[in-house]
């Protein structure tokens, strides 16, 4: 997508953020872009049906956003959005004049509306700094392996409760041959039925444990098999188990199972979340992240965002880098110099110092709707040759 817009020409701006474009940046660091785009107008005329709001890298280092995004953005004061404006023109690797009506009013939307999300901003990231919910938390024996369906069934058998995968294997029968039925008044509750006749490595032995008599063992007749659809379609993974048409020679159902689709959802989302970043992860911040307890880039976030809070309402602007300002002491929380909760005791300091100092700005209340809907609008119909 990201050629695709470029080479079509809807690429309307791009430019570096992150590290770099913050003067954080060590040998190591990447560069991550952002950018503005402006859909194909088939995209609005239409249903909508192609229309997206953003496209990003893997990774999500890299991100444009469409042009009716990055309004919406600017008019709720989002940081990034805002930082967008700011970017150098040395830090800017491509800018379609068309949006200059957009860049000149820049100032004008640093208003006192951006307390509320600069600060918002700042407590995600030290939610996200020591986050239950974080992959850095996450056990590698949890998400060792990607679970099937089957272990998050229970079978009540006996006084137990036992994973319908270890019932299975404990009594010598095989998914494949299961034919299941929804039982009603119940959730996802289910009856399993098997097919004695399509399993060719059937034992006496699993066939006596269900009820099965010496006589009906020595008339089984393997070539009538019903050949139900199994439990699970190994072709085609999902949530949802597989029912079958269960005739009425089948007898009576071998057992009843529940099958908890929360946790399973839950376990494909963590181990889907924690292998990504295992993939993407920088392995010496991981090392220093594990070795701490929490992520100090986050935490490095949070003090810049709050420190820059502080700057625009002082009415000194968005300051983007961070070089001869805060910059040393930055990279010192960034590089685990400092402990959690020292960190934590100035950012008290500085979510204070900014509620004061936005509290006595003079800066305008909030960002001009109207006029950034105007500026919009303006953008679409020079882009679109609409006048």
């Amino acid at each position: 997508m990201f050629d695709f817009l470029r080479d079509n020409g809807y690429l309307l701006f791009e430019g570096v953020r992150g590290s770099k474009l913050h003067g954080l940046d060590t040998e190591t660091s990447d560069t991550d872009t952002s950018g503005i785009f402006i859909c194909p107008e088939d995209w609005l005329l239409g249903l909508r049906l192609d229309y997206v709001h953003t496209v990003e890298s893997e990774k999500n280092d890299d991100y444009w956003d469409e042009l009716e995004k990055t309004f919406t953005k600017l008019s709720k004061s989002n940081p990034n959005a805002l930082e967008t404006l700011f970017i150098p023109k040395e830090l800017q690797l491509y800018y379609n004049p068309i949006l200059d009506p957009l860049f000149s009013i820049r100032d004008s939307l640093i208003t006192r509306a951006c307390f509320k999300t600069f600060s918002g901003y700042a407590e995600d990231q030290i939610r996200k700094a020591k986050g239950q919910n974080k992959a850095i938390n996450t056990k590698p024996q949890d998400v060792k392996e990607r679970k099937s369906p089957l272990h998050f069934c229970n079978v009540i058998w006996g006084h137990q409760s036992i994973p319908l995968d270890h019932w299975l294997q404990e009594n010598g029968l095989k998914q494949e041959h299961c034919g299941l039925v929804r039982l009603p008044r119940g959730i996802e509750l289910y009856a399993l039925y098997y097919d004695w006749n399509a399993d060719h490595d059937l034992t006496y032995e699993t066939w006596r444990r269900f009820g099965g008599s010496w006589w009906g063992w020595l008339r089984r007749k393997p070539t009538e098999m019903i050949l139900y659809r199994g439990i699970l379609d190994r072709n085609n993974p999902t949530t949802q188990l597989r029912l079958s048409s269960i005739p009425e020679e089948a007898g009576k159902p071998l057992c009843a199972f529940q099958f908890n689709v929360n946790a399973y959802t839950d376990h494909c989302q963590k181990y889907k979340r924690y292998w990504d970043w295992v993939k993407n992860r920088n392995p010496e911040r991981y090392e220093l992240s594990a070795e701490h307890g929490f992520n100090a880039k986050n935490m490095c976030e949070c003090i810049r965002i709050l420190t820059m809070g502080i700057e625009m309402a002082e009415g000194k602007g968005m300051i983007l880098c961070r070089r001869g300002i805060d910059r040393d002491f930055l990279l010192s929380v960034k590089n685990h110099e400092q402990t959690y909760e020292e960190i934590l005791a100035y950012v008290e300091g500085l979510k204070e110092r900014m509620t004061n100092a936005f509290s006595r700005s003079t800066i305008p209340e909030s960002p001009d709707i109207k006029e950034l809907e105007r500026i919009m609008i303006k953008i679409r119909k020079d882009f679109y040759g609409l006048h």
